[in-house]
């Protein structure tokens, strides 16, 4: 989690936030965010679980050493395979969050 909330990743997202940035700037930060939520993929602190609830499938966030997920989802998705790629779409947006915070709270101090 360390590289993600790295100092140029805070100043990133604030770049994004100001509202003089440019549109194809913004897209090359996104990018470059992007690629770096795919490193963190080998430290996760944040993984997904899908089980199947009566017919259906869910997805649920969870963290290391927490026995609530953080986000889950109603038993909609009709294969394992959907519910994953739902649940790993939520976990980039979650984790994204976690950095808009995290620039919004230095940038406060």
């Amino acid at each position: 989690m360390e590289r993600f909330f790295s100092q140029q990743n805070i100043e990133r997202y604030r770049k994004l936030l100001d509202i003089s940035t440019d549109e194809p700037q913004r897209r090359l930060i996104f990018k470059a965010l992007a690629a770096q939520v795919i490193q963190m993929d080998a430290n996760n602190t944040l993984h997904v679980r899908v089980e199947r609830r009566g017919g259906k499938y869910i997805w649920a966030l969870h963290r290391d050493g927490h026995f609530y997920a953080v986000r889950f989802s109603a038993p909609v998705y009709s294969s394992e395979e959907t519910a994953r790629a739902a649940g790993n779409e939520v976990r980039t947006d979650h984790l994204a969050h976690l950095a808009r915070f995290a620039a919004r709270r230095a940038r406060a101090k």
